[in-house]
């Protein structure tokens, strides 16, 4: 498995530049070399990521993870979606990427996750600023969605300190942990983005 990416990677143009967020906190696209580390944070966290995030399950892998990377590292490549991890003050601490982007509709969503330890810092509000900035910036988005548990009040807070829109909870979207969970759904459009 750690091969299979191999062949694929050496004609990739280069990946997305990480993004500096400020002095202690930086975007780095992931990569497959990253894999230990991260596999390392999700199963010290597991535990509390697999209560709202469907991949997030007891039989996640480190392959799996292996393979995710590799596929993220192609999209990051194209351009077709950003997944990084979040470093602070150099120590891998969760990860946020924007979705899958859809050009027609010049929209995606982000999604992302942090290590217990860091929070309460601020650290995952100012990774999403990074993130939404560069939707808008660098990927030419108009709008860019955030979709939370409506049991999950830390994912929640942070579309609401960034002045996102609560638009309304899409019933049973997602199938999490052996139940079906509500999503409440934000939204930011670009010209409403300071």
């Amino acid at each position: 498995m750690e091969h299979c990416f191999a062949g694929v990677r050496e004609k990739l143009t280069p990946a997305a530049e990480a993004i500096r967020v400020d002095n202690a906190i930086e975007l780095r696209p992931v990569s497959v070399d990253d894999c230990d580390e991260l596999y390392q944070a999700i199963e010290r966290n597991r535990a509390r990521l697999r209560e709202w995030l469907p991949w997030a399950g007891l039989t996640f892998s480190r392959d799996e993870l292996l393979h995710f990377l590799g596929e993220k590292e192609i999209e990051n490549a194209s351009r077709t979606s950003l997944t990084t991890h979040i470093r602070w003050q150099g120590e891998l601490c969760g990860a946020v990427g924007l979705h899958t982007i859809d050009a027609r509709h010049r929209s995606s969503s982000i999604g992302y996750w942090l290590d217990r330890a860091y929070e309460g810092q601020g650290i995952m509000t100012r990774a999403c600023r990074a993130m939404v900035t560069a939707g808008f910036e660098s990927y030419g988005l108009h709008r860019i969605e955030i979709r939370c548990g409506t049991g999950n009040g830390r994912s929640s807070a942070i579309p609401r300190r960034l002045g996102f829109t609560e638009e309304g909870v899409l019933r049973e979207a997602e199938w999490v942990a052996e139940r079906w969970v509500d999503l409440r759904v934000f939204s930011m459009l670009k010209q409403d983005w300071k």
